[in-house]
């Protein structure tokens, strides 16, 4: 993966007030390597705004060390989205850096996010990359790994590739005030996927740009999480995040016209006979991968039903894909209703029966995972999902 930084003229570099906002709750033994990491950046933020959210684990010892190098409000807990709402109202930059209080923020990140933006007026959003880490046991050395998802998306392609999957995330992302100020508020209702539900709106409307480069390091760990009164561990993440992200889709895609689904090129070199049925396998691919299963086979079975010829190249690909999701496939597993749906999609017509067989064939990579760990209690829900569907 890349790692060089980009650079650019002082005509170019217009100089951007940079706004950090950095919202915390119950992370004292983390949001201190969060702060250095700020601290240490080349391009120095303009201001870096701690919100804590009511946090009772002695955060306010910690973030005393550090003075007047962050300015630090202090509300009752009313979790993330409310603490980032109130943060936008208070910062002055012209850039907004969303930071997270437990990941850690290469020293070039503000300047290649902010100088990006800074030469090209037209970008409303930057984006850079980011690699997961662990500490390992023995010591603070830490275990660098790619994420789970990730997709090198071109400008027109970001939206359509954030609908399969999240791989912006805020810490790599810095975003122009006046965006926030037209897409409105971080949603309360929300407990987890606020971010991902933000940065669809941003990237549906707004042009902006993937870099290459690593712009910060994401921990992977497994403390507690959530607002007061609705802590979750992160073993049950993705269950909370499948949760959470099928309010945000199922509102989001009967709102989604069908070319929205694509890159406009991708789109406008799609023979117009081919779009109908594309886009529905396309939509029920984001379902699937969002873990909303029964909506994806409801789609899929549409999609068979409308033109029974065999699929295109371009909806096998979208089939193929439908399992590989960070989100896990524990409900279609566990879900013998799920079961029949898919093996009754077979009988649908020739493209049903390659959805099917591209749907199960998708899941082999879990049955090798399995069997290489003698994970028995996987193995045999994958032999039953197989006997069944």
């Amino acid at each position: 993966m890349a790692t060089e930084i980009a650079h650019f003229s002082e005509a170019e570099r217009a100089m951007a007030q940079v706004s950090v906002i950095l919202p915390t709750y119950n992370r004292a033994h983390l949001i201190g390597e969060t702060i250095d990491s700020l601290l240490a950046q080349t391009r120095k933020p303009d201001e870096i705004l701690v919100i804590d959210d009511g946090s009772e684990d002695g955060v306010a010892d910690v973030l005393s060390r550090f003075g007047t190098s962050i300015r630090l409000v202090r509300q009752d807990n009313a979790g993330k989205a409310a603490a980032l709402n109130r943060g936008l109202e208070m910062v002055k930059g012209d850039l907004i850096w969303i930071c997270d209080d437990d990941d850690i923020l290469l020293p070039e990140a503000c300047a290649l996010l902010a100088g990006t933006l800074e030469a090209d007026p037209m970008l409303e959003f930057c984006a850079g990359r980011h690699l997961d880490f662990t500490h390992y046991p023995d010591g603070g050395a830490k275990h660098l790994r790619p994420p789970g998802y990730m997709r090198a998306s071109p400008s027109e392609r970001i939206f359509a590739d954030l609908l399969e999957g999240c791989h912006i995330f805020q810490p790599g992302l810095m975003v122009r005030r006046e965006v926030y100020e037209a897409v409105g508020p971080f949603r309360k209702d929300l407990v987890r996927s606020q971010d991902y539900e933000m940065l669809l709106r941003i990237a549906r409307r707004q042009k902006g740009l993937q870099l290459d480069q690593v712009t910060f390091w994401h921990r992977d760990h497994d403390g507690v999480r959530g607002q007061a009164g609705q802590h979750f561990s992160a073993v049950s993440n993705a269950d909370r995040w499948a949760e959470y992200n099928a309010l945000i889709f199922r509102a989001l895609l009967d709102d989604l016209a069908d070319h929205e689904l694509f890159a406009r090129s991708e789109w406008e070199s799609m023979a117009v006979a081919e779009r109908p049925r594309l886009a529905r396998v396309a939509r029920a691919t984001v379902e699937a991968r969002q873990r909303m299963w029964d909506d994806a086979l409801a789609d899929f079975e549409r999609a068979a039903q409308s033109d029974r010829t065999p699929l295109t190249e371009a909806e096998r690909a979208r089939v193929a894909r439908a399992t590989l999701t960070s989100l896990g496939t524990g409900n279609l597993l566990a879900d013998t209703r799920l079961h029949h749906r898919l093996r009754r999609l077979g009988h649908v017509s020739v493209a049903g029966r390659e959805m099917r067989r591209g749907i199960r064939r998708s899941m082999r990579w879990q049955f090798r995972q399995a069997l290489a760990a003698r994970d028995r209690a996987k193995l045999k829900a994958l032999a039953r999902f197989y006997l069944a569907s």
